[in-house]
């Protein structure tokens, strides 16, 4: 049995892992019935924070018709029980949910408020007589736009009743469809919430600014290495960030406060979307068709299936509706990891970096399916996982698609090179060279100096190739090719120009002895001994150099011309084998 699994398969039992340690909560939940009311909620300055968890009760009202009066008079029947630390309650049709609670208010000198730690909420109102006896009612909620809550906010906030050692009643009436609910209710001091929602607009701000930052880099990396996938990736990015702005509250705060249908219905849009180019993002990186066309299939039956969902949940919402959603984001993730595993074994370094980098996220996203299902109430990790993944995934991310990128532009960058470069050596062919020649022969016309060129002939190509062979024979050339690249100036050109002779323009204004030095350095550098050539063999070259253009000839502009010219006066040097450098006009 091989000792590796294949990577698929372990990135999929580590979700599955993740999904079970989710769920154990769900079976550790078990409300107890209260036998009768629990004591008063005594607020003074020893605590800031109190949880109503234990401390108050909840009634389901299953018609959804009782007023605050109705539950307020107390008539039998009504079935009061405490509520405990993570419930989880499936508010179906017209179903409500009531929560009372006493606070006995010793500390007049804080303000204090009840906050329900969680956004998305249909509607919550709450309830209380004032020392007149008038109902006090303050609202929030989906259902109406931020700007008209009663303490405008991320999450629902009320104020209460400031009568110093008189316990006052609250009563909170919750509507919430579709989405179980959970939520923890909790009363706070106004200057402990305050620091509160400071820190955490810091930590989202910091987030979101990383992610409108990543949105216009991927952009502008799109337009510099024309990579589609830089443009899906700002998509998914920008999804991202609003489906984090819609879930957490600061869409609704500060993005469309006065947009109370778009408020209920954002996340329900987003998510969904984001799941959509999620996948679609990862396929388009991954590129599943390489290895088989079944998961690639899958992946364009899955965003059909997502945009048929999405238009289904909004046309005709139900609960149905949204488990279907969540069901598709179940085999999304699954196809994801599927992808990534597979993208895993090809072995590529960048690939293993994208990979990884997914995967925060893809766990995170989990949250969302748990909670739709049930599973999961609403809590820290529900709410900043996906933040946190994000946050964790980006800067991976991003090195992966730029390490990606860059390779593909060398790639490209080396078949374009290949427009006007050999690909034995690099240097420049045969036809650019005449193109820089003739150019460098007019400079040197209109401004009245010289420039030279240099034609070099590897002597012994011949017979190293038959004593070692044509690797061997290729070796030396690149070897060549070096050394004429090392002793050439930026502003210089070297080319090959057939299968063992090579040309350097050595650009103006240029003086005989600068032409010789450079002839000799070649010469020099040929004969040292390389270890990347069998032992004893050295290059023996012959070099023959000329100024630029030559007074006394009639070649004028033409590059051909000149290079048969040069020709010419290598086959002069062949004829004096103890001659190893030919000058021809200085």
């Amino acid at each position: 049995m091989p000792f590796f699994v294949p990577v698929g398969r372990r990135l999929s039992a580590a979700l599955g892992l993740c999904l079970a340690l989710l769920c154990l909560p769900a079976f550790a939940i078990d409300a107890a019935p209260a036998d009768a009311d629990p004591a008063p909620i005594a607020l003074d300055a020893r605590r800031a924070t109190i949880s109503l968890d234990g401390r108050s009760q909840q009634l389901l009202d299953p018609t959804g018709a009782l007023g605050i009066d109705d539950i307020a008079a107390g008539p039998p029947g009504l079935n009061w029980r405490l509520r405990g630390a993570g419930e989880r309650t499936v508010l179906s049709g017209q179903t409500a949910l009531w929560l009372r609670f006493d606070v006995l208010m010793r500390d007049t000198q804080a303000h204090w408020e009840l906050e329900l730690a969680r956004s998305g909420t249909d509607a919550i109102t709450m309830y209380y007589r004032d020392a007149q006896g008038q109902w006090r009612v303050q609202r929030a909620g989906d259902r109406l736009a931020v700007s008209d809550w009663a303490n405008p906010d991320r999450y629902p906030v009320f104020s209460l009743d400031v009568r110093p050692d008189e316990t006052v009643r609250y009563w909170v009436r919750v509507e919430h469809a579709r989405v179980p609910f959970s939520g923890v209710f909790q009363l706070h001091d106004h200057n402990t919430l305050r620091e509160q929602r400071i820190h955490q607009q810091f930590v989202l701000g910091a987030y979101f600014g990383m992610a409108l930052l990543l949105t216009v880099v991927a952009l502008a990396n799109m337009a510099v290495f024309r990579d589609a996938a830089f443009a899906t990736y700002a998509i998914y990015i920008s999804l991202l960030g609003l489906s984090m702005a819609a879930s957490l509250g600061v869409g609704g705060q500060f993005l469309w406060p006065n947009l109370v249908r778009w408020n209920q219905e954002a996340e329900f849009v987003l998510l969904p979307l984001m799941g959509l180019v999620g996948l679609m993002f990862v396929r388009q990186v991954a590129q599943p068709r390489r290895i088989g066309r079944t998961l690639d299939r899958l992946c364009l039956a899955l965003a059909a299936a997502w945009l048929i969902g999405i238009v289904w949940d909004q046309s005709l919402p139900s609960a149905l509706s949204l488990q279907a959603l969540s069901a598709l984001g179940t085999l999304s993730m699954l196809t994801i990891a599927a992808m990534l595993g597979l993208a895993w074994r090809s072995g590529e370094t960048w690939i293993r970096w994208f990979a990884v980098s997914m995967v925060p996220v893809l766990l995170a996203s989990t949250l969302p399916v748990l909670r739709n299902f049930n599973l999961l109430s609403s809590n820290f990790l529900s709410q900043y996982g996906i933040v946190i993944a994000a946050s964790i995934e980006a800067p991976l991310l991003f090195y992966a698609l730029l390490m990606r990128s860059r390779i593909q532009h060398e790639t490209q960058a080396r078949a374009h090179a290949l427009e006007r470069t050999e690909p034995l050596t690099g240097l420049t062919h045969r036809p650019h060279f005449l193109l820089r020649l003739h150019d460098s022969l007019v400079r040197a016309q209109r401004y009245g100096h010289h420039s030279a060129l240099l034609l070099v002939h590897l002597h012994n190509h011949a017979e190293i190739a038959a004593r070692h062979g044509r690797e061997v024979a290729d070796r030396a050339l690149v070897i060549a090719a070096s050394q004429l690249r090392a002793v050439a100036r930026d502003v210089d050109t070297a080319a090959r120009l057939d299968d063992d002779s090579f040309a350097l323009l050595i650009e103006g204004p240029v003086k005989p002895d600068q032409v010789l030095h450079t002839a000799t350095s070649l010469l020099a550098n040929g004969l040292r001994l390389s270890p990347r050539l069998p032992a004893g063999t050295t290059l023996r070259l012959r070099v023959v150099a000329a100024l630029l253009p030559d007074a006394d000839s009639e070649l004028a502009q033409d590059a051909a011309a000149h290079l048969e010219w040069m020709r010419q006066g290598m086959l002069t040097l062949s004829e004096e084998p103890r001659k190893a450098i030919l000058r021809l006009n200085f």
